[in-house]
């Protein structure tokens, strides 16, 4: 049973939601806002106890391939296939900044307590980024069949602790990597079965 809904649809103009498809969704750690990213390069931020639109965020180029918030904060952090992360002040309903690294389109994003998030794209490759110190770290991923010319790039991440992130690749594989080290602690290939992507 629906609750509510939220508007949006190839007709519908950026002020009252997405015009066209949305990539991902985030939910404030307090359940307070809502942040939508879509194909149309934006992002809607939604206030879930009143079910309306408050605002949306413009700045990047492409689609908005992911968000999350900061837990325990109003720090939103969204990625896109324009190859950037961006950090906004959903309080203020504002640009704090852009971290540039990924050289093709992100993926995915995630983030937990602290002033870090972690990201991954299709330059085979995750991240993780420092955000005060305005650094990052860069974890190659290479297929474990790779000699078979299987794409390997990465399009999913989670944190599980701060020093602790999985991801998923094209490939079938899901990595558990340390911040601690470059390669990956394990990686299982085909996790999903023979051919098919993780995302």
């Amino acid at each position: 049973e629906k609750l509510d809904k939220y508007p949006g649809g190839r007709h519908c103009d950026k002020s009252t939601g997405h015009s066209g498809a949305v990539h991902c969704l985030s939910l404030s750690s307090d359940g307070r806002y809502l942040a939508s990213g879509g194909a149309d390069s934006l992002i809607h931020i939604w206030d879930v106890r009143s079910n309306r639109k408050l605002d949306g965020l413009e700045g990047h180029r492409d689609v908005v391939s992911g968000s999350c918030f900061r837990r325990g904060t109003h720090t939103l952090y969204t990625s896109s296939f324009d190859r950037t992360i961006k950090v906004w002040d959903v309080d203020q309903m504002g640009y704090v900044e852009t971290l540039f690294g990924h050289q093709e389109p992100v993926s995915a994003i995630d983030a937990l307590h602290q002033e870090k998030c972690v990201s991954c794209g299709a330059d085979s490759s995750a991240r993780l980024w420092k955000v005060a110190e305005e650094s990052h770290l860069v974890f190659r991923y290479t297929s474990p069949r790779a000699a078979l010319d299987v794409t390997s790039n990465v399009d999913c991440i989670r944190y599980i602790n701060p020093t602790h992130f999985a991801t998923g690749a094209q490939d079938g594989t899901v990595s558990l990597w340390t911040s601690q080290k470059k390669k990956p602690l394990v990686s299982i290939a085909n996790a999903p079965g023979e051919g098919n992507w993780i995302s």
